[in-house]
């Protein structure tokens, strides 16, 4: 399948990778031409965000094959800003081409679980028991996370709901879940539990995604980078709320910030 065999409004998913930082954002496409695909832009504070001269960040296109319904991706694809104009209407677009076939996504993908610390407070809970017991997270990753109580849990390690609150790129999180426990160890006063998420939501990855950001942006030495990874963490702070429409004229430039 080559990318332009995407229909006009096909959806897809447009995966930005920053080393083994990544999140998925949704999209679709407004245009198929030969060899690439127009879709909607990401804005940050009303304007497109233009990628394409930012450094050491890939990007990977996720779509479902109509023709055998597999999950399939592209990797490493050149996106470019441009202004398209369509019934006397000029948009901002971004441009998305390839030269390659899709490859199967459960074939070539690596996952990455980076931990990241935080000092969350919150509480666990289980249907079997009325008590709500207080918890520190020790830190956070896609598909799991782990925490510490003052006393042993005597529950059902399988039924075991968490709740907690916590900020990433100034917005607030709030979530309530179910988690597995996986292992669990006395470390001095204290006992460490290690989790696992089966399935973890769209607003939990945005929170793990943004609190990796937050790690990058701190130990980011240029400012270029400061503002790539600062860019990233606008648009996911974005799409957890609506798919960007895109219809925006004005693209920012990152020297004037």
């Amino acid at each position: 399948m080559l990318i332009s065999a995407i229909p006009v409004g096909g959806p897809i998913s447009i995966e930005i990778s920053i080393d083994n930082v990544s999140y998925e954002m949704p999209s679709s496409v407004v245009a198929s031409k030969n060899g690439y695909i127009l879709i909607a832009p990401f804005t940050s504070k009303g304007a497109v965000i233009d990628f394409s001269s930012y450094k050491d960040i890939l990007f990977n296109l996720y779509t479902i094959d109509p023709a055998t319904k597999n999950r399939v991706v592209w990797k490493n694809i050149n996106i470019e800003t441009i202004t398209y104009k369509s019934t006397g209407f000029a948009s901002a677009y971004y441009k998305i081409s390839t030269n390659v076939f899709a490859s199967i996504a459960s074939e070539c993908d690596r996952r990455f679980n980076q931990r990241i610390s935080t000092m969350a407070l919150g509480h666990i809970s289980s249907d079997t028991t009325e008590a709500d017991i207080p918890v520190t997270l020790i830190d956070v990753s896609d598909k799991g996370l782990s925490f510490s109580t003052s006393n042993e849990l005597l529950y059902n390690y399988n039924n075991t709901y968490i709740t907690f609150s916590d900020q990433a790129n100034g917005k607030q999180f709030n979530f309530h879940f179910k988690c597995f426990i996986i292992r669990s160890q006395l470390y001095g006063e204290r006992y460490i539990y290690g989790c696992i998420i089966p399935t973890p939501s769209r607003e939990y990855l945005t929170y793990v995604f943004l609190k990796k950001i937050e790690f990058r942006i701190s130990s980011a030495k240029e400012q270029s980078e400061q503002t790539a990874l600062k860019d990233a963490a606008d648009v996911a702070s974005q799409s957890i709320e609506s798919t960007s429409s895109g219809y925006h004229s004005h693209i920012s430039e990152k020297n004037k910030r």
